[in-house]
């Protein structure tokens, strides 16, 4: 069985070919608890805003979902990016962990 892991740094890597980052000991990079999902958060420079990476799989997909808001939490975009596993395996984002049933 195949599972998504990250880190801060290659988070920050992937997310950076999207989006335009800050320096990352601005970015603040958080797991999600008993899951393999992560963010990345930021306050965008020209503005009070923040954006959001949130870095998960589902049913199979890995996806990184890329949100930007204003500041009154308000959305003002959301872009979805699908990743490929192959992608994903390169960066070393993909770790193979033993099946719990067998």
């Amino acid at each position: 069985m195949l599972r998504l892991k990250a880190t801060k740094t290659s988070l920050y890597k992937l997310t950076a070919e999207y989006i335009a980052l800050p320096g990352m000991r601005q970015v603040n990079f958080q797991k999600a608890t008993r899951h393999p999902d992560y963010w990345l958060k930021w306050h965008q420079e020209n503005t009070d805003g923040y954006c959001d990476a949130f870095l998960l799989s589902s049913a199979g997909r890995s996806l990184l979902v890329i949100t930007e808001r204003d500041m009154f939490d308000n959305r003002i975009s959301r872009t979805v990016h699908r990743l490929t596993v192959e992608d994903l395996r390169e960066r070393g984002m993909i770790e193979e962990v033993a099946d719990r049933g067998a």
